[in-house]
């Protein structure tokens, strides 16, 4: 897999496809999504400019997201 596929992956372990696309619709769980969607793009380009091959979200991002997953 590469760099961005896998950040892709985390998202949608996070934040599926079908909670994006209500989150964008009927405003459901639109702030978390959001949170989601800004911390991977901001470690992607993090990791992107160190020349990662691989992403890897922090332990730290990881909780944080899972203890205020809404759903």
């Amino acid at each position: 897999m590469s760099l961005k596929s896998e950040c892709q992956e985390s998202v949608y372990s996070f934040a599926p496809l079908h909670k994006q696309l209500n989150a964008e619709l009927f405003d459901e769980h639109k702030d978390y999504i959001r949170v989601v969607i800004t911390l991977h793009r901001d470690e992607y380009e993090t990791q992107k400019a160190a020349g990662a091959s691989s992403f890897t979200l922090s332990e730290d991002i990881k909780t944080f997201l899972t203890s205020t997953k809404p759903y």
